[in-house]
């Protein structure tokens, strides 16, 4: 079966189009693309469970607890169903993406658990092949649910021209998805080695960069961390100052790693300033961003609809919402102000004035 417009063709014909090149950049999106559904269902609160499993034979397994889809879709979803005419990040993310990571594969299997049944579908070269079957008996799931979502592949050697995977980038992805998709457990497996990692990091970014800098002499005991909304965008920041002076910020819209950062970096940082300066007496220049972040490692995360995640060129590199900036520097500076009145932090980075200031 095949959708009108072939998709899956259009897919196998320009694969560079759908996921960037056909060297590593590329293999990793195939992986990159699921992960992102799996967090926006979890971002919904519609999953609590991932695993991400490696194979030997260089497949990807990605389960989750999330939405799943009737025996009948089955084979529309996959063909790319939703890949046109409907706004990404809305309804059931999996009929945008599964078709590009399946489309480039040589084989594949999706297997669906629901209302106590289990459905699956086989492909080969982006095509199904027939239609969905019940399996009987049923298989158990990866992790104890009612119900779940399985996709196996292989990348097709015929496209790609590197079909290895970096098992240590991937598990830093799902590091990653943990922590901005607070009580998200995700379970990394390379099969090949034998090993598994699980990550559970329910105190979201605040707990992320305590666990990465538990290593490190802290300048106060727990990362100083706020979380809120601001049109239906959900705002999360965690600071903790260490005694080295190295300077570590990462900053995400929803799990794209705005690499440049952007407006909601720069909102933490002038907020930060400005409640510095109130604090102070001087003025926001007297707290020169450098010298305010030595030791510091900073989180700064934005989730919410993907159509309203707006950047500055098309590399997603820097994020550019209008309005987020000035938004978080008003939510922001009058808590850190509060905060800031006797915490342990505070003297150090009062300190830290221009040698100009009072």
């Amino acid at each position: 079966m095949h959708l009108p417009g072939g998709i899956v063709e259009n897919v196998r014909k320009r694969p560079g189009m759908y996921c960037g090149d056909l060297g590593e950049y590329g293999l990793h999106h195939l992986v990159y693309f699921l992960l992102d559904v799996a967090y926006e269902e979890a971002r919904r609160g519609e999953c609590r469970d991932m695993v991400l499993e490696v194979g030997g034979d260089g497949s990807i397994a990605l389960f989750c607890t999330s939405r799943t889809v009737t025996a009948e879709n089955l084979v529309r979803v996959v063909t790319g169903a939703g890949f046109l005419g409907q706004p990404p990040g809305d309804g059931w993310g999996w009929d945008s993406m599964l078709v590009v990571s399946l489309g480039l594969s040589s084989r594949y299997q999706v297997d669906i658990w629901a209302d106590g049944r289990q459905w699956r579908l086989m492909g080969e070269h982006g095509h199904p092949q027939g239609e969905g079957a019940a399996v009987t008996p049923m298989e158990p799931m990866p992790v104890s649910a009612e119900r779940g979502v399985r996709i196996h592949f292989v990348p097709d050697a015929t496209i790609f021209e590197v079909l290895a995977f970096d098992r240590a980038r991937l598990s830093r992805r799902c590091n990653e998805l943990a922590a901005l998709a607070p009580g998200l457990r995700v379970s990394f497996a390379d099969l090949q080695r034998g090993e598994r990692t699980l990550w559970h990091l329910p105190g979201g970014v605040a707990q992320w960069a305590h666990v990465l800098t538990q290593a490190r002499p802290h300048l106060h005991p727990e990362p100083v961390a706020f979380e809120f909304t601001w049109d239906g965008l959900r705002v999360q920041c965690a600071l903790q100052w260490c005694e080295e002076k190295d300077t570590t910020l990462l900053s995400f819209a929803n799990t794209v790693r705005t690499v440049r950062h952007g407006v909601h970096v720069k909102g933490v940082t002038q907020a930060l300033r400005g409640a510095l300066a109130k604090l102070s007496g001087e003025t926001r220049g007297a707290f020169p961003w450098d010298r305010v972040a030595q030791g510091l490692t900073a989180i700064v995360a934005v989730s919410g609809p993907r159509r309203q995640m707006a950047f500055a060129g098309p590399t997603k590199e820097l994020l550019a919402i209008p309005g987020l900036e000035e938004a978080i520097r008003k939510q922001l500076q009058p808590l850190f102000i509060e905060l800031l009145r006797e915490h342990p932090v505070t003297p150090a980075l009062l300190a830290r004035r221009t040698s100009g200031s009072r």
